[in-house]
């Protein structure tokens, strides 16, 4: 706001009501103080090369990146009143406070403080309200003086106060207080302006704006201008007296000729040069405050701050509203242009559109649902009947009960009427109405096939198709339910001469052939649509589910009109459109109705500004990383990465993004913000495209690119430690296999040794069998041969004993008895059996002697006789004993050994011992 006018903000809003209220005007965004979270008052406006919004705030500066909105308040908390995005910085004026704010690597606004730089310059309480840039310096002005800042230095433009400053021609103009105005050139010498200045020499220039060659100049006056060297004042005296009531406060260029004069009491002048006409957008016409405090016009939007709020303005949108703000009109049915004037069928009334608002129509209030022209008459099917308008009142035709439509037939000038309860006929020459009996259903639609079929569309109940003779006779037939649906709601249609229905959101087309419905393979791609609007080449649909509507010519041409550009105000079921020329249409609205230009919607979309999102912070739960350089985040903090976009405000409806690596995903951006939450470790690639309908432009992606480091067990070292690791498993493996190996060579080793042991040890024991075999057969031949000795030596001296008497020698026969008996008792003998005898049976003698000690020497003879199985009369010689001497021995040795009478003394030896 211009330094003088700073007492005016006091002054209460003031809104006019006269013949500017009836205006169509463009789409209007508001973002209240509660929208924003700010004060409310917005000091100055601009934006950057991306179209990012900054309006200098109450409590400090306020952006908005498309999305979201955010504030970055000074530490001082002073209140900000000028602000000038440059190559990269935002430059901030406030009370005795000068700096910008620049965005670090990792996406935050830091602010840079350049005051310091000004304490050799006398600064008597300035506060800072307009800054610009000129051959790459900033300047900025306050209510003292004019300062530049370049190179880090901050110096004053000496002997000038200036209440205005702006370029012109590459030069850098200033308005010195009452004294017309002067250029800067770069070695900051002053000059005035070239011509005759005597216009305004004695005004306070509130602001200047160049266009073209033409430097435009405010002042409490009005409106000047500077060409061929000479100020005048502008030509319109009207719009100089409108702006002198309103105060004048700012000017901006949108084009060569047309200016945007902004005014503290009644919002902003839109104004056309070559037409000399203009247009006032206020309070009225849905901006939130008359009082305009900076304004800025980029990509075809006007941001304006004002006193409460920011809001833009579509200067040059192909789509421009009519609002009723008054709430009397409604919800608009139908709408006419009837002998020059706008007719409105409501959901209260007809109304005529004249200069000092919307008027109803004699006795017109109730619900009327259509007007139509015929035959140069306008009438009306209203709730009470149906009515033409003559001279602004209503003239009933039929009053019986409501009517939905009135249709001219072809073969002769009376009207068809569908009405609450059938069908009527009226003849406009002789004011007749005829009611058709026979038709008692309400009929909301009415579609002619040739001259004797009409088709019949009930509001609730389906599809008719009447026959007719002449009027008057009829052939009613009901449609059978189509599909599954019941034909609840039907809309009938005729194009191309094929009769058409919209039905449970699905489109069917009638057979002539087999009188019946069929899907029409033609308009499937219109389900979920429906009609709006026929003509000759082009056709508009409603899509159903989404609000927008679509224009195409069924042929190779469709875009679409999101349900946004129409504020979502349409009237749902019964959407309308009334074309009024090739390019005009007309849409009704719930609380007016809108004005469509086809044709300049065609071109738009050829130059209509697309912006690029941006990604403005990423980061983690602990930490927000550099925007610049590939972020690598730890495993244990991305468990939820945030990424924060914005995207300037354009014809981009929505974000989409699209993220690539060991995860793949996609979707929508939800209020500028994207959560991924628990990633796979690896490295990842985000792209974020601007998405939108009839977007024939393709953007650059904005292109992320990050990392989530491994887990500690998938880390580097742990890696290192892994491979380590399986080279000492595959070590110990290796040497376990090769102990194992060598265990096992062992062990092979220790087997052939065994086996090559068995077998000596079998070879030795056969040998010693054999030798014990032997030793056994030569003890057995031994002791047979001694046995058969002793057995002849007792034979012979049983022969000599028995003839002792007949030898002359007794001597001699005793001591031959003798010797006999020493022989076959011979001590040598046995010493030899016994030693042979414990060659064969080793430890014969000691195990039975340990078990029955007080065997005697001829027990343990005997016992090993009996050891070698031999009879008692076998023992009986070798024992030199009877066969009933051994029997008697045998008998005494059972006893000593304890043995029962059923054991046999020699297996028992030969088992036991």
């Amino acid at each position: 706001m211009k330094p003088y006018l700073y007492k005016l903000l006091i002054i209460c809003v003031i809104t006019i009501t006269s013949s500017y209220s009836q205006e169509f005007v463009p789409p209007i965004q508001n973002y209240s103080p509660a929208e924003y979270a700010a004060a409310s008052q917005n000091w100055d406006i601009a934006l950057d090369e991306r179209g990012v919004v900054y309006a200098a705030n109450n409590q400090g500066l306020l952006v908005f990146d498309g999305v979201n909105w955010e504030l970055f308040p000074l530490e001082s908390r002073s209140i900000i009143r000028s602000v000038y995005p440059y190559n990269g910085k935002v430059f901030i004026g406030s009370y005795q406070e000068f700096g910008y704010w620049e965005t670090t690597d990792e996406g935050c606004m830091n602010y840079v403080s350049l005051t310091s730089l000004m304490k050799d310059i006398d600064m008597q309480s300035d506060e800072f309200w307009e800054i610009t840039s000129y051959n790459d310096a900033i300047y900025f002005r306050s209510f003292g003086a004019v300062y530049k800042y370049q190179d880090n230095k901050i110096s004053k433009i000496e002997e000038i106060v200036s209440t205005a400053m702006g370029n012109y021609k590459d030069q850098l103009i200033l308005a010195p207080r009452k004294n017309g105005l002067v250029s800067l050139d770069v070695s900051g010498k002053l000059t005035p302006l070239e011509g005759n200045l005597d216009v305004i020499m004695n005004i306070n220039v509130i602001d200047i704006e160049s266009a073209g060659d033409t430097l435009y100049i405010g002042g409490k006056e009005g409106l000047y201008y500077y060409a061929n060297n000479k100020v005048r004042r502008f030509w319109d005296n009207e719009l100089n007296e409108f702006l002198q009531k309103s105060e004048l406060n700012h000017i901006i260029s949108v084009s060569d000729n047309e200016l945007v004069l902004g005014t503290i009491k009644n919002g902003i002048v839109h104004y056309d040069i070559s037409g000399s006409t203009y247009h006032v957008y206020n309070r009225a016409s849905g901006l939130q405050n008359n009082t305009v405090l900076g304004m800025a016009y980029a990509r075809d939007k006007l941001w304006l701050a004002l006193d409460k709020g920011v809001d833009y303005v579509d200067l040059h949108e192909p789509i421009k509203f009519y609002t009723d703000n008054t709430g009397e009109v409604g919800a608009v049915y139908d709408l006419q242009i009837y002998r020059g004037e706008y007719y409105l069928a409501s959901n209260t009334g007809v109304y005529r559109i004249g200069n000092s608002g919307p008027e109803l129509i004699e006795n017109a209030t109730d619900h009327t649902w259509n007007l139509e022209v015929i035959d140069n008459t306008l009438y009306a099917n209203h709730n009470t009947g149906t009515y033409k308008i003559v001279n602004n009142s209503f003239v009933p035709i039929d009053n019986r009960t409501g009517s939905f439509v009135i249709k001219k037939l072809k073969e002769n000038d009376k009207y068809l009427i569908g009405h609450y309860t059938g069908l009527s006929l009226f003849d406009p020459g002789n004011a007749e109405l005829e009611v058709l009996e026979e038709i008692n259903f309400p009929v909301k639609e009415i579609v002619f096939e040739g001259d004797d079929k009409i088709w019949a569309a009930h509001p609730y109940e389906g599809l008719y198709r009447i026959t007719t003779d002449g009027w008057e006779e009829f052939e009613i037939e009901k449609v059978s339910p189509l599909g599954d649906s019941k034909n609840f709601s039907p809309k009938i249609y005729k194009v191309n001469d094929q009769i058409l229905t919209y039905i449970d959101e699905k489109w069917y087309k009638y057979n002539p052939f087999t009188q019946t419905f069929e899907r029409s393979k033609e308009l499937a791609s219109y389900d979920h649509s429906r009609l709006v609007y026929k003509g000759d080449s082009e056709y508009i649909f409603i899509n159903t589910l989404e609000g927008s509507l679509v224009i195409t010519d069924l042929k190779d041409e469709q875009f679409s009109i999101p349900a946004q550009k129409l504020n979502n105000r349409m009237v749902k079921g019964n959407e309308n459109l009334v074309r009024l020329n090739d390019s005009i249409f007309y849409v009704t609205l719930n609380d007016g109705f809108a004005r469509l230009n086809l044709n300049r919607l065609r071109r738009q979309r050829e130059a209509e500004w697309i912006s690029a999102p941006f990604i403005k912070e990423f980061s983690d739960e602990i930490e927000r990383y550099s925007l610049k350089d590939p972020a690598a985040i730890p495993y244990k903090q991305s468990r939820n990465i945030t990424i924060k976009a914005g995207m300037p405000v354009s014809e981009a409806g929505e974000v989409i993004y699209e993220l690539k690596g060991e995860e793949s995903l996609s979707g929508i951006v939800t209020g500028g913000e994207i959560n991924f939450r628990n990633l796979k470790h690896g490295d990842y690639e985000l792209q974020l495209k601007a998405a939108g309908e009839n977007m024939n432009k393709t953007l650059p992606a904005e292109i992320l690119y990050f990392s989530i480091a491994p887990p500690w067990y998938f880390s580097v070292w742990m890696k290192a430690v892994y491979v380590l690791f399986l080279i000492l498993i595959f070590l110990f493996i290796y040497w376990v296999n090769k102990q194992k190996l060598k265990k096992h060579q062992l062990q092979l080793e220790e087997k052939f040794e065994k086996e090559h042991s068995e077998r000596l040890n079998m070879l030795e024991k056969q040998r010693l069998m054999n030798e014990i075999d032997l030793k056994r057969k030569e003890l057995a031949n031994t002791t047979m041969m001694a046995a058969k000795k002793n057995e002849v030596l007792m034979e012979i001296q049983g022969e000599l004993s028995k003839d002792k008497n007949k030898f002359s020698n007794q001597f001699r026969i005793k001591h031959i008895m003798n010797k006999i008996n020493t022989a076959v008792k011979n001590k040598d003998e046995w010493k030899v059996f016994e030693t042979n005898f414990n060659e064969v049976h080793e430890d014969f003698f000691k195990d039975l002697l340990k078990r029955y000690p007080k065997l005697t020497s001829k027990d343990l003879k005997l016992c090993s006789y009996l050891k070698m199985n031999l009879s008692s009369k076998e023992i009986a010689p070798l024992m030199g004993i009877s066969v009933r001497g051994v029997e008697v021995h045998r008998y005494r040795l059972r006893k000593k050994m304890k043995l029962d009478s059923d054991v046999n003394l020699t297996k028992f030896l030969i088992k036991n011992f």
